[in-house]
Order: structure tokens, then C-alpha cells, then sequence
């Protein structure tokens, strides 16, 4: 469980960074939700915005344990016993955690400004809820990390930010989507034939369509950031999977592909 807790916790960690400096840019602020056992690194990622909380509405929830001391001032810290006791009207991101978590799961993503991370034992059906992975160690161990967001551009930071984390030795990453169980390193360049797998599987669904469509695929369907595609699409007209419209000149997402 080790390499799992530790990708878990550095994806958690940079995400909430980024949702925090959004929430303080904003004046209806948020609420992160803490149902597992990272509130204590919540409150470090908290601290570095330390300069920046007077006079914004920021708040860390813990469910079902204590409160973790050294919360930086500006923060407001509320401990509930459990989450029927949430009350909230902003921004909501909430972290579940283990099998207990999925009952909770549809009300809490449910919403404007609402976003879930789960974290749990991977080989739950509802992987089809949100954007998963599977981390997966290399005694075939696996542990799903799923999160759902209404908003596309949080979608886009959090595959940023899970292909950002740290290299941790033998866990990888295993879209449960992938009909072959590829496994692949976490990189910052990861291995894409996986998802030029995948796009070509859509596009013999789609006959034809524009790159750009493809890469909205890449971003709501697999595991894989919207950026990835290009590189895909790329590799797949150059072993003549894939023909393109017009034949020359840069791939940019105006470009109209299809199967020969």
C-alpha cells in the first residue's frame, strides 16, 4: 500500500493546490471535504496560501475524526461526524475514501462548483462515473482513483496535474476502460498507444471528424490529457492508420482526420 498512498497523496496534494488558488481568486471561495486520512496534508497545502485566506471563505471539513492541529489563520476548520451533517452553498471538493465512499458519491458530485475524488479498492463498476485509473503495483495490486467534475477545466487540470506526480516506483497507471490492460509509467511524456487504440476504435465509430474532437474524447473518455492527442493522431497518420484533411502541414485540432 505504500507506492498507492503515495501517488494518491501527490495527486490529492497538487490538485488541491490548484483548486485552492482558484478558490481564492473567487469570491464565493470553497470547501474542501476530507473523508480519509489526508487532512493533514490538506492543511500543509493550505498553509502555503497562508498570505492569502484573510478576507476570503475558505474552509477544510473533516468527517468522522479530529481535526489535525496547525491550521493557518483564515482558515475556517469544522470537524462533522459524518457527511449528512455537510452544509455548504459554494464550491465543494470532497475526497472519499475506501468502499464506504460510493453511497455518498452521486449526491456529493452532483452540482455546480461540486468535484469528488475517490479513492478505494480498484474493480468497482462505477469507474464509468468520472475520469479513473487504476494504480497499479507490480504484484498486480490495484487501487482506483476516480474524480468527477462537472466543469471541463478542472477535468483538464486534474489529468495535468496526475501525469505531474512524481515517478514512484513500481506503481503505474491502468485506464479500466483499455481493453488490452495496458499498463503504463507515470511520465510527463507517458506511452500512448493506449489511446491511439482508443481513438482509432472512436473514429471507426465516427467515420470523420476534427481533431478537436478527438481531443475532447481524450479528456471525458480515458485517462489521457487532451494535449496527448495530438501525439496519437500524429503516430497513427504516420503508419497510415489514419488519413488527414488537408494531407500536409501541422496537426492542429482544425485538422480533419478519418480511417483510409
Amino acid at each position: 500500500m505504500a507506492g498507492h498512498a503515495a501517488v494518491e497523496r501527490d495527486v490529492l496534494v497538487r490538485y488541491l493546490d490548484a483548486w485552492t488558488a482558484k478558490a481564492l481568486r473567487s469570491q464565493r471561495g470553497g470547501t474542501y471535504v476530507e473523508c480519509g486520512g489526508f487532512a493533514a496534508d490538506a492543511l500543509r497545502v493550505f498553509g502555503e496560501f497562508a498570505d492569502r485566506l484573510d478576507g476570503h471563505h475558505l474552509e477544510l471539513v473533516v468527517v468522522g475524526s479530529s481535526a489535525p492541529a496547525g491550521a493557518p489563520e483564515g482558515l475556517s476548520v469544522q470537524v462533522i461526524p459524518s457527511l449528512d451533517e455537510l452544509v455548504s452553498d459554494g464550491p465543494v471538493l470532497t475526497h472519499l475514501d475506501g468502499p464506504e465512499a460510493w453511497p455518498q458519491f452521486a449526491s456529493l458530485a452532483r452540482g455546480k462548483g461540486h468535484e469528488v475524488i475517490v479513492t478505494a479498492p480498484a474493480g468497482d463498476p462505477r469507474v464509468s462515473e468520472g475520469c479513473a485509473v487504476e494504480l497499479v503495483a507490480e504484484d498486480g495490486e490495484a487501487r482506483l482513483l476516480l474524480f468527477a467534475t462537472a466543469d471541463v477545466k478542472h477535468l483538464a487540470t486534474f489529468k495535468s496535474e496526475l501525469w505531474a506526480v512524481d515517478e514512484f516506483a513500481g506503481i503505474r497507471y491502468h485506464d479500466p476502460h483499455d481493453p488490452e490492460r495496458t499498463l503504463v509509467d507515470i511520465s510527463l511524456t507517458p506511452q500512448l498507444l493506449p489511446l491511439r487504440r482508443a481513438l482509432l476504435a472512436e473514429l471507426g465509430k465516427r467515420g470523420r471528424c476534427s481533431v478537436a474532437e478527438l481531443q475532447r474524447f481524450t479528456l471525458l473518455a480515458t485517462i489521457y490529457r487532451p494535449e496527448d492527442a495530438i501525439g496519437a493522431v500524429g503516430s497513427a497518420v504516420a503508419a497510415g492508420e489514419v488519413v488527414r484533411e488537408p494531407e500536409k502541414g501541422r496537426l492542429t485540432p482544425k485538422v480533419v482526420v478519418g480511417l483510409p
